[in-house]
């Protein structure tokens, strides 16, 4: 499918390059051109842009998309008595039919404000991947085993089939955090990750009681620990880092 953009300001990301009164077209899933005047040639759709700005979407570096249902939902407690007493109990209750609608869900409410890609670390790794792909829409699902669900076992055989099931689905090892896995877990993880050669994401330093607790049981602090063991020899990241 040929799409003409026309009549659009583009904001090109290139440094002193800015387009104004121009157009863009499409060919597939490929930008083919991008200048200030049209170039020959069918298209099946044209969409004038009436002057507003034609850009690349933003990217949510960080998401668990299908917490939609969550929204608003305890967000006055403080963490550790919202995340173990109101949320866990709810997303007991999750099934992969219900995360996929939620993730479907969250990818609407994504488009609305330009969102065309995400980070989306959640449980249930195949409905987010199939949510994604059914709503044409890029993601990287990050893994987020703890205590309470998922084995490195399966992370390893979810990332070699995952990470070619469609162009728009990649994976990224992960864990929800250090204070919800144990300390087996987390070095199974780190050998995974150094044995594959690859980088590793989590929820780090969010409270200062994660990090006081973290100190008590291993005197150092999160980061600090997950260095320890080898965790970010191929890289790798931290979310909120508060």
């Amino acid at each position: 499918m040929k799409t003409r953009f026309y009549n659009a300001r583009i904001l090109t990301m290139a440094d002193g390059i800015g387009i104004s009164d121009g157009e863009l077209h499409v060919d597939g899933d490929k930008i083919s051109y991008i200048g200030k005047e049209s170039t020959n040639g069918k298209f099946d759709k044209e969409i004038d842009c009436k002057g507003n700005v034609l850009m690349p979407g933003f990217k949510n570096a960080h998401a668990h998309t299908a917490m939609t249902f969550l929204r608003s939902f305890a967000d006055d407690l403080p963490l550790q008595e919202w995340l173990y007493n109101r949320v866990f109990p709810m997303e007991a209750k999750l099934t992969p039919d219900r995360v996929y609608w939620l993730t479907r869900l969250g990818i609407l409410e994504y488009l609305t404000s330009g969102i065309t890609a995400s980070f989306d670390m959640y449980m249930k790794t195949d409905a987010i991947a199939n949510a994604n792909i059914d709503s044409g829409f890029r993601t990287v699902i990050c893994d987020s085993m703890n205590n309470f669900g998922g084995t490195v076992e399966q992370m390893e055989k979810d990332y070699d089939r995952l990470s070619a099931i469609d162009p728009l689905v990649s994976y990224h090892l992960g864990f929800h955090a250090e204070y919800t896995t144990s300390p087996e877990l987390m070095k199974q993880l780190s050998d995974l990750a150094n044995r594959r050669k690859l980088p590793v994401f989590v929820h780090i330093s969010e409270t200062k009681n994660e990090v006081e607790g973290c100190k008590e049981r291993y005197g150092m602090t999160p980061t600090e620990y997950l260095d320890s063991i080898g965790m970010y020899n191929y890289g790798g990241g931290g979310y909120h880092c508060v």
